[in-house]
């Protein structure tokens, strides 16, 4: 009996030790995980557009600027005068390659004028001003206000950011050649060829040759078209004698053009003519007209002298609307500034 009982309790705690946890030690059910976390999610508000902070660099120097509208010097940070020549140069739909490329040439203009860079003044105006606010002797300018004007109050504040973004991105950068400032001349447009500082000014330098122009080619008023009477275009040259109307009259019943084109320049613009027995420049045939460019042709149409002009500007530099063709085909600042001015480095005003 005692057998029996004994080889019970040994058959019990052999099948208690063979089962599954759980078992015959009570169910465990399965833990429950913890409750997922749900965000709460915030309601999106957009953050107003705040303004383009000017940078406290090489922007925040003060230049003197020649107001001949209230006959005033008034001394402005150079980055907020870079921004008002830049709104007065190039339209508000220009691209923002074209924009940094005009104020990397406008700066480069405005600080080799200044007499702490070894300028000596550039505003012919004012001998106390740095640069004067006039496209006639230096470069063009319009406030903030004049921008409004222009354009309206909405699409003005826009450009303006824009233009304080274009500066912020390029506060402080120049062109060099050799190490010193490069005198960075620009214009309108040529459409064909830029014109070398030496046919035009007089004066070679070797960062300003003629290169090719025609990314400007879609500018508007690229042509213009004027007519004069025999005498009145002789007259409108300043050649008040007889000789040389008799001269263009005389060429007319020969058949041949109303003045000879007797020079080119190496970019294809007229470099001097001949009327009768005077000679003149191209340029002083563009002042005395009153031309875009010394791009021109005369030529006879109905008894009257027509000049028909190509381009606008001197055509010395970079090319304002070739600027913007190739920005539109994805070329960069640097890539814009490097071809209208040939050998030039992208430089930092306090690193020459």
């Amino acid at each position: 009996m005692l057998r029996l009982l004994l080889a019970a309790v040994l058959v019990t705690a052999v099948l208690t030790l063979a089962l599954p946890a759980g078992i015959g030690a009570g169910v465990r059910l399965p833990e429950q995980p913890d409750p997922l976390t749900v965000p709460v999610l915030a309601q999106f508000v957009p953050e107003p557009e705040g303004p383009v902070h000017e940078p406290a660099g090489a922007d925040s120097l003060d230049v003197k600027v020649y107001f001949p509208d209230r006959d005033a010097v008034v001394a402005m940070p150079l980055g907020e005068y870079l921004k008002g020549v830049v709104a007065a140069e190039m339209p508000a739909d220009f691209e923002m390659e074209a924009l940094k490329a005009q104020f990397v040439v406008a700066r480069t203009y405005t600080v080799r004028r200044m007499p702490q860079f070894g300028g000596k003044g550039g505003c012919p105006l004012n001998p106390e001003a740095d640069v004067c606010a006039d496209y006639r002797t230096s470069q063009a300018y319009m406030s903030r206000e004049e921008l409004e004007a222009k354009y309206g109050p909405l699409v003005a504040a826009s450009f303006w950011r824009r233009l304080s973004e274009a500066q912020a991105e390029t506060e402080g950068e120049v062109l060099t050649y050799e190490g010193e400032l490069i005198d960075a001349l620009y214009h309108a447009v040529s459409g064909r060829m830029t014109e070398s500082a030496g046919d035009y000014f007089a004066t070679d330098l070797p960062y300003l040759v003629p290169v090719d122009d025609t990314w400007g080619a879609a500018a508007p008023r690229l042509l213009e078209e004027r007519r004069f009477s025999p005498e009145a275009f002789a007259l409108a040259l300043g050649l008040g004698s007889e000789g040389p109307a008799l001269a263009v009259e005389a060429a007319a019943r020969a058949g041949l053009p109303p003045v000879q084109v007797t020079g080119r320049t190496a970019g294809g613009r007229v470099k001097a003519v001949t009327i009768g027995d005077t000679t003149l420049s191209g340029r002083q045939v563009r002042e005395r007209l009153g031309l875009r460019s010394t791009d021109f042709r005369i030529f006879w149409e109905d008894g009257q002298v027509v000049v028909e002009t190509f381009g606008d500007g001197h055509g010395v530099g970079m090319s304002q609307y070739g600027a913007q063709g190739m920005a539109r085909a994805g070329k960069t600042y640097e890539e814009i500034l490097t071809h209208y001015y040939t050998g030039v480095e992208l430089s930092r005003l306090f690193e020459i």
